[in-house]
């Protein structure tokens, strides 16, 4: 199967296992992290010996234990030479964490592990090998990798940006997608396919959810409200007006259940001026977008949330931390920091009106610290910057521009 080579998640990968500590790849479902997998042990093969086990495949069906894996990586492997171990979704190896950490203490073994929930360096692993993993993050294709990949899929030719966009809006970055013919109905079974292996897998079982349609309920709030403030308070009651009944200790819960699967990212806000987190009303985006459209369908009305949505997810690619901004009431949909620098960012679809421009500015114009601050639109036309607030293509800034 054709796959590009993601070359920003390849060269990590490089640079951390020359470290004496095991390498921890996460992220959602279907974002790349087993061809990424492969692609290293491929590269490494060549000069190192590397034992590589894909818990989803069928190959590997007898390794249940971590005595298990021991035992194949040690019948596979050369003992006293230096060997790549690398498993992917190893949360399905019933005591893991130990055989890891077992492997990570010889002077021989390099780890690299994968897994698509949150929780997989919480609990023994963080405490058996505290201080001695790194972690890397896999985030759906960005806009010029679903570029590049649609390329080498689709004809060999390259769309031009506006229809290579709108192709992103409704697919999403899982690159699973793309090996399809791109018709509506298969892309959205496939969407639908996936929110159901990520709800029912990943969630409803993991976690022994025995209302289902609830879980759902609340599930369908969630994506329906990304971009919105949102707290567990608001779906409870939501849900207390159409006639069911859940706590808010449990919509917690499923909200952090979402969030374990990477199917949701909590994004707090800051009060500026106060200098703190707010403990209230944060907002949530999804691992990807496409997921949206298999559970509720794709609703182009939906546009401005779906935009700050792709600019949250490639602000995290980027490795910065990100939260809302809250100053004086008024909100800046993202605070971007990274390397002790802070941008402040708006998001919008078109400043169609002098009253939009004034509603998007009017929060930037109230911060007086000197960090930059950038309004990103779809305009076609980028007009000039407004009193020291950059205008930027959101277009420019997926495709790669710096802040």
């Amino acid at each position: 199967m054709k796959q590009i080579r993601r070359s920003i998640y390849l060269e990590k990968l490089h640079s951390y296992i020359q470290a004496p500590a095991i390498t921890v790849v996460t992220g959602p479902r279907r974002a790349g992290k087993s061809v990424l997998l492969r692609q290293l042990a491929e590269e490494l093969i060549s000069s190192e010996q590397v034992v590589f086990i894909d818990k989803e495949s069928f190959d590997f069906e007898s390794i249940n234990t971590g005595k298990d894996l021991i035992s194949h990586v040690d019948t596979h492997s050369s003992g006293k030479e230096r060997r790549y171990v690398i498993v992917d979704e190893i949360q399905q190896i019933a005591g893991w964490e130990r055989a890891t950490a077992s492997l990570n203490g010889d002077n021989y073994s390099r780890v690299i592990i994968s897994g698509s929930n949150a929780s997989l360096l919480s609990g023994d692993l963080a405490t058996l090998i505290a201080g001695r993993y790194l972690t890397l993050s896999v985030f759906p294709l960005s806009l010029p990798e679903f570029g590049e990949l649609h390329q080498l899929l689709h004809n060999g030719y390259p769309l031009d940006r506006s229809e290579l966009f709108h192709l992103y809006l409704r697919f999403g970055g899982l690159p699973g997608l793309l090996h399809t013919d791109l018709s509506t109905d298969v892309v959205t079974q496939m969407q639908k396919d996936i929110v159901n292996t990520i709800a029912v897998r990943d969630i409803i079982s993991r976690y022994n959810i025995r209302d289902i349609h609830l879980f759902e309920s609340v599930m369908s709030f969630a994506l329906e409200n990304i971009g919105n403030l949102l707290s567990a308070k608001k779906i409870a009651a939501f849900l207390k007006k159409e006639r069911r009944s859940l706590s808010v200790d449990s919509v917690l819960n499923y909200l952090r259940y979402m969030q374990d699967a990477f199917l949701l990212y909590e994004v707090p806000r800051f009060d500026i001026k106060g200098k703190k987190l707010m403990e209230i009303n944060h907002k949530y985006y999804l691992g990807d977008i496409g997921i949206r459209s298999g559970f509720i369908g794709y609703r182009e009305h939906d546009i401005a949330g779906i935009l700050e949505n792709l600019v949250f997810l490639e602000l995290k690619r980027r490795n910065y931390a990100v939260t809302i901004g809250n100053i004086a009431g008024q909100e800046i949909d993202f605070i971007a920091e990274k390397d002790n620098l802070r941008s402040y960012i708006q998001v919008s679809y078109i400043l169609d009106s002098p009253a939009t421009i004034e509603r998007e500015l009017s929060p930037l114009r109230n911060v007086d610290d000197n960090y930059s601050k950038t309004l990103l639109t779809m305009d076609s036309i980028q007009p000039r910057d407004f009193q020291g607030i950059r205008h930027r293509s959101l277009l420019d800034f997926l495709m790669g521009e710096e802040l």
